[in-house]
């Protein structure tokens, strides 16, 4: 059988393999296995490494009949095309990017992005697998932790403009009948995998397999080996008999959600609301689709701060989910983590190592774009109300 493993990000990949070990030990099927990497949203300037790095995890854990990175400008290129291209011929030039016609599986972390989406219509007799996102999460579009700001309707001013976009869309409803161009679908998941389905209070439309935190645990624990040990001796020795404290960060203003600035001091912020004791060391672990360059100001704007910062930016370490390096370089229960994301909740699941949730209403209300700061509070009650479940 074949099966396409569909991934956009790391701790992703982490979760893709969960459900796929998962069924391959419930079931006798032989697979040849295709990972698509694809919409990771990184920097233009790291979006390749990324990619590149997410391949080296998978070379390392099993064997590939291909491992396949769609760019931003392949998906661009498709998406230009829907208006004007009949299905076949969109669904042919994604099947010749992947070197499959057919498919019997097609793992997702979700069926509502474009590019999900594109590969659901592409192969429509596969069956459907969702392993949700982060660590086996399922949220849905309309979600808090996805939510975007409500777009008002046009003004006076923007009617003409207005006028102009609903006789385009009349055009594009013809030609669609006419099958002069393609409609992408949301078809649903025969079946999803999660380790915590329910966390964000919404139920999987979908029947569900839940796995044991342990299959995570598993997981995280098969790329040990991309942790270097001189870099867990080195973060050990900085950190002995020193209080400690883990930032960890998220990609806020290369989403546009805030100015770089403001997140450096909201960062700042967010620290400082708490009591930092003489002689505390900071380790900064970077989300991936971070701009490097933006933690190295963090560091800069935060040095008067502690004895000293240390910066996971290591190649094997910046894409890497943070779970791997924990499990190599923290032993002592001595730390406090200062979460923004969901990254809060595999600490508290797989470690029962607790996070502060930041940043709150005042910090929220200073510094984010005044249209992200409802979504953004809901987002927080949201992790809040998580962590109090687990």
């Amino acid at each position: 059988m074949k099966r396409i493993i569909t991934c956009q990000g790391s701790i992703q990949f982490v979760a893709a393999l969960s459900a796929m070990f998962y069924r391959d030990r419930a079931q006798s099927a032989t697979y040849q296995n295709y990972l698509v990497i694809y919409e990771l949203y990184a920097p233009e300037q790291q979006h390749h490494e990324f990619a590149a790095f997410i391949q080296s995890m998978a070379e390392s854990v099993c064997d590939w009949e291909a491992i396949v990175y769609l760019t931003p400008e392949q998906r661009d290129t498709i998406g230009h095309q829907l208006d004007s291209t009949p299905p076949h011929r969109i669904y042919n030039t994604v099947h010749q990017w992947i070197g499959l016609d057919y498919t019997d599986e097609l793992y997702l972390c979700r069926n509502w992005q474009f590019t999900n989406q594109l590969l659901i219509n592409a192969y429509p007799t596969a069956s459907r697998i969702c392993y949700g996102d982060g660590i086996g999460l399922y949220f849905s579009e309309h979600s808090a932790i996805v939510r975007r700001p409500f777009i008002p309707p046009p003004t006076p001013d923007q009617l003409f403009d207005w006028t102009w976009w609903k006789a385009r869309s009349l055009w594009h409803r013809i030609r669609e009948r006419l099958q002069l161009k393609t409609k992408l679908y949301s078809l649903p998941f025969d079946v999803g995998y999660f380790v915590l389905p329910d966390i964000f209070d919404e139920t999987p439309p979908m029947p569900i397999i839940k796995l044991d935190s342990s299959e995570l645990l598993a997981r995280f624990e098969q790329f040990t080996s991309f942790v270097d040990v001189a870099q867990v001796a080195e973060v050990q020795t900085a950190i002995e008999h020193s209080p400690v404290s883990i930032l960890l960060t998220s990609n806020f203003s290369e989403g546009d959600r805030i100015s770089q600035d403001n997140e450096l001091k909201a960062y700042r912020d967010f620290l400082t609301s708490y009591e930092i004791p003489p002689n505390s060391v900071l380790v900064i672990k970077p989300h991936p689709r971070d701009d490097l360059s933006k933690i190295y100001r963090l560091k800069e704007s935060l040095s008067d701060l502690y004895q000293n910062i240390i910066l996971l930016t290591d190649l094997n370490l910046f894409f890497l989910p943070f779970e791997v390096f924990f499990l190599k370089a923290f032993q002592s229960s001595n730390i406090r983590v200062f979460a923004v994301s969901s990254a809060c909740l595999s600490l508290k699941l797989l470690f029962d190592v607790p996070s502060l949730i930041g940043f709150n209403a005042d910090i929220t209300t200073r510094y984010f774009d005044p249209e992200f700061v409802a979504a953004r509070l809901e987002h927080e009650q949201t992790l809040h109300n998580a962590i109090a479940r687990l």
